[in-house]
């Protein structure tokens, strides 16, 4: 989670303030929706990154722009209105640089290309719950950072999203969300979670549910996910009173989601192997914290183990 620290803008003609967010993780999850759908209609209509960023800062200020706008561009004076518009752009670039990045895009050649995207680094599930479509019920999410869920409902997750970031196939982020997003249940599972359970009889169900969301809960869905995947490689959780960095757990503390996925598939049968909590099923129950915690302890130990072997 990163520090919050709003920006103020002064309007120097009428000496007015207000404060701006200036990281995702001071956004509301109502401005956190509002943005996705902003970027989601850029996307569509094929919006410049100036455009979509003067919408986002008009939207974070609190100014409508609407017809009376364009007209008020029509009609004023030009030197007027090129005053304001390098205004508004230096305020993009000052105070929203948090929101794009730019990231290398290999096309299927190899080649390298720019890309830029958004900067979504929150854990915090800005859509605790969703109702796509017509469907009549809710589907429910995982707490903040995955916190309440299971190991074998992150393992899923993880895997089909590693495989929609290869494929873009959008069957494969369905099946990453069905598995995050489950109807209500009467008992909670393992982790906590009043949801349903999925299995490979119902996750065909559960995939054509999630399929008429709208695209905008889609990609919030999946960069939120990947946030996630990132801070439980290379940040610090807290479990039980004590600070476990991931980054000692993985190679480098890479932020790639199938090194991830990879390790996790491969801890589940080393642990089934173990017989520490039971079968592979019986580990796929465990809440996700609680591998986590087991991944420390082997890691403290296997460290012991090698300062007495060097004296």
């Amino acid at each position: 989670m990163q520090e919050c620290s709003m920006t103020t803008i002064e309007i120097s003609q009428t000496g007015a303030k207000c404060s701006i967010p200036s990281s995702w993780d001071e956004l509301s999850p109502d401005q956190v929706c509002h943005i996705l759908q902003l970027y989601d209609k850029s996307v569509r209509l094929g919006w410049s990154l100036l455009d979509f960023n003067v919408r986002v800062l008009y939207y974070l200020m609190g100014i409508k722009y609407n017809w009376r706008s364009v007209r008020w561009e029509k009609l004023a004076d030009k030197a007027v209105v090129a005053e304001r518009n390098a205004n508004v752009y230096m305020l993009c670039e000052k105070c929203l640089g948090w929101l794009l990045k730019e990231y290398d895009d290999p096309d299927a050649e190899g080649n390298e290309k720019k890309r830029v995207l958004l900067a979504y680094n929150s854990v915090v599930n800005a859509l605790p719950s969703i109702k796509p479509g017509l469907f009549r019920r809710r589907l429910y999410g995982p707490a903040d950072a995955l916190q309440n869920l299971s190991f074998g409902e992150f393992r899923h997750a993880s895997t089909a999203l590693n495989t929609f970031f290869k494929t873009h196939n959008i069957d494969d982020l369905d099946e990453c969300i069905a598995h995050l997003y489950r109807v209500r249940a009467r008992r909670p599972n393992r982790a906590g979670r009043y949801v349903a359970a999925i299995d490979n009889e119902n996750i065909t169900v559960a995939r054509r549910r999630v399929a008429r969301l709208h695209s905008w809960q889609k990609t919030l869905i999946m960069l939120w996910l990947s946030s996630c995947i990132n801070f439980l490689q290379t940040g610090t959780v807290s479990i039980d009173g004590e600070d476990i960095d991931m980054s000692k757990l993985f190679s480098g503390g890479k932020s790639d989601s199938s090194v991830l996925s990879c390790t996790w598939q491969d801890l589940a049968i080393e642990i089934a192997k173990e017989q520490t909590i039971g079968n592979i099923e019986r580990v796929n129950e465990e809440p996700l914290y609680s591998i986590i915690s087991i991944m420390w302890h082997n890691h403290k130990e296997n460290k012991r183990n090698e300062k007495i072997g060097k004296a």
